[in-house]
């Protein structure tokens, strides 16, 4: 239903595939470290998503493990580089990492005149907040069940 990305699987943008090649599709593109890539994907999905820490650093492990990147100390900071085994990699899944990245650009496009991700952006803030202040009685807490799960039918039925 929702392609390489946005499947119903908890809160995953993407599935582990699809992020991989987009993680070294950036990498391609320039050098970077793992809070830069956070950013670039936050700024793609106009900060409707952004990756937390726990799935890209584990994943650039991994990329490097594989042999696709390779790290390098620039003042401090570790930056990695794309290989050319990275390089073989990519161009080998050229079309999937091309059709990956039309769904990022069309979930992505501004629908109207609002700003789709900065409201997902500033719900999830709001979400998020009010549930780390603690303090919710239980009759709260049935209050935003209720309403999350009225907003997610909702929505399906768009």
């Amino acid at each position: 239903m929702f392609g390489h990305f946005g499947k119903r699987r908890g809160s995953r943008m993407f599935d582990s595939g699809a992020l991989r090649l987009i993680v070294l599709g950036l990498i391609a593109e320039q050098s970077r470290h793992g809070y830069d890539i956070i950013r670039a994907l936050k700024h793609r999905f106009r900060g409707a998503y952004s990756p937390s820490p726990g799935s890209i650093y584990p994943m650039m492990q991994m990329l490097e493990e594989q042999g696709l990147i390779a790290p390098r100390d620039i003042d401090g900071r570790r930056v990695f580089d794309i290989t050319e085994a990275g390089l073989n990699h990519l161009s080998e899944r050229a079309a999937e990492l091309a059709r990956v990245q039309e769904q990022v650009d069309r979930s992505a496009a501004p629908r109207d005149d609002s700003d789709l991700g900065r409201e997902m952006l500033a719900f999830r803030h709001t979400l998020f907040h009010r549930m780390r202040e603690g303090g919710m009685s239980e009759e709260q807490s049935r209050k935003l069940g209720q309403i999350l799960k009225t907003a997610r039918e909702a929505i399906e039925k768009l």
